[in-house]
């Protein structure tokens, strides 16, 4: 995999391709979509099953870790997979992948993960470009994407909140390639990963107190698994939606409300110490069982 200091955009594509040439049999390498910016947004396909979960990440830019993360999840699941191993001990990934698919999507928003790399000059529209750049927001704080929408909040859940005079509900090219994906696929859950405060959200479905007492419960399992903690309280600083109320346009609650499926959002935990490295594999070992622990647990 490329050094995990240090992966651009082209880094983390290749390396999906890559892997789906070499794992034909068990891989499938899909562009779902491309960004305001012109660049694929790429997607693998993991297993033979008839219904998936979705694991998701990379929606702002400054979250260089979680991409990361699925994509060395897509390779440790498909070694174990020619080689017959279980994961852990474990988790028979043979037995998962013939029954069910993964369906992995790590860079939603390929033009917020450019702008963090390489300014805002990474942007070839010009009039995008300096759209971005009126702003006046640094490169590596910058959420949004390529055309300064953040698309976080940019799913047209029931309690929608308009923000900006652009952001129509599923205004962009990146959050109707993920609904048009959501739509194709018989499913069964979306795990979406970000990084902020170690913590595991679940989003509730309107009017199904049955679903919602399975989602908790499913929570409850994942949370345990990861020694993560569960949250029930608003997010704070306006950054998503909040977990168990009404939605303000994320994805975790559109896919609930729409699906009518369990939807999670993992929260890492931001880098922070002086050994970033050594969190980073902290970090991933606490999550990457996490898509085969939710299938073993339907």
């Amino acid at each position: 995999m490329p050094d995990t200091r240090s992966c651009t955009y082209e880094d983390l594509y290749y390396e999906m391709w890559e892997m789906s040439q070499r794992y034909r049999q068990i891989a499938q390498f899909r562009i779902i979509g491309k960004s305001h910016d012109e660049r694929m947004i790429p997607m693998i396909e993991l297993g033979k099953g008839n219904s998936c979960i979705f694991c998701l990440s990379g929606l702002t830019g400054p979250d260089r870790q979680t991409p990361k993360f699925l994509i060395r999840m897509i390779q440790e699941y498909t070694k174990a997979w020619e080689s017959g191993w279980k994961i852990e001990e474990i988790y028979d990934v043979r037995e998962a992948l013939d029954k069910w698919r993964l369906c992995f999507i790590p860079l939603l928003n390929p033009d917020g993960y450019e702008i963090y790399e390489r300014d805002f000059q990474a942007i070839r529209n010009p009039i995008y470009r300096q759209m971005l750049r009126m702003q006046e927001i640094p490169a590596k704080e910058y959420t949004g994407n390529g055309r300064g929408i953040d698309l976080r909040k940019n799913f047209p859940t029931q309690y929608y909140q308009r923000r900006q005079v652009m952001q129509q509900p599923a205004s962009e090219n990146e959050t109707k390639a993920l609904i048009r994906i959501f739509q194709e696929y018989p499913s069964s859950g979306l795990l979406s990963f970000n990084h902020f405060r170690n913590r595991i959200l679940y989003f509730k479905q309107s009017r199904s107190f049955a679903a919602n007492q399975k989602s908790y419960r499913l929570a409850r399992h994942l949370q345990k698994c990861s020694s993560y903690y569960m949250d029930n309280q608003p997010a704070g600083q306006g950054d998503f939606s909040v977990a168990g109320r009404p939605g303000s346009g994320s994805p975790e609650q559109f896919y609930a409300e729409i699906c009518h499926k369990p939807s999670f959002r993992i929260e890492t935990l931001r880098e922070e110490s002086e050994d970033k490295e050594e969190q980073r594999q902290n970090e991933y070992r606490k999550i990457h069982t996490l898509p085969l622990e939710y299938l073993f647990s339907l």
